[in-house]
C-alpha cells in the first residue's frame, strides 16, 4: 500500500508540473498574439503590403488561437484530475 501511495504522488507531482509548464507556454502565447494582432493592424494600413502577407499574418495568428485552445482544454483536463484525485 505505502508504495501506491508514493506512485499517486508522484502522478500528482507530475500533473502539477504540467500544469505549470503549460501555464508557462501560455504566457509567451499570450505575447506572441498580442503583438500578432499588434502587426496585422500594421500591416492592414500599410499600402505597401501585399495581401499574401496580410494573409500570413492572419494564418498566424488563427494558428496561436488554436494553440491557446489546445493548451486551455489540457489544463482543463489536468485539472479536473487533480480535483478526482483529492475526493
Amino acid at each position: 500500500m505505502a508504495q501506491n501511495r508514493n506512485e499517486e504522488l508522484t502522478l500528482e507531482e507530475l500533473m502539477l508540473e504540467e500544469r505549470r509548464f503549460l501555464h508557462d507556454i501560455s504566457n509567451h502565447l499570450v505575447v506572441a498574439q498580442g503583438m500578432g494582432s499588434f502587426l496585422k493592424k500594421a500591416l492592414e494600413s500599410n499600402e505597401n503590403v501585399g495581401e499574401k502577407e496580410k494573409e500570413r499574418c492572419e494564418k498566424v495568428l488563427k494558428a496561436v488561437k488554436v494553440i491557446g485552445e489546445l493548451l486551455k482544454d489540457r489544463r482543463d483536463v489536468l485539472h479536473s484530475r487533480t480535483i478526482n484525485e483529492e475526493s
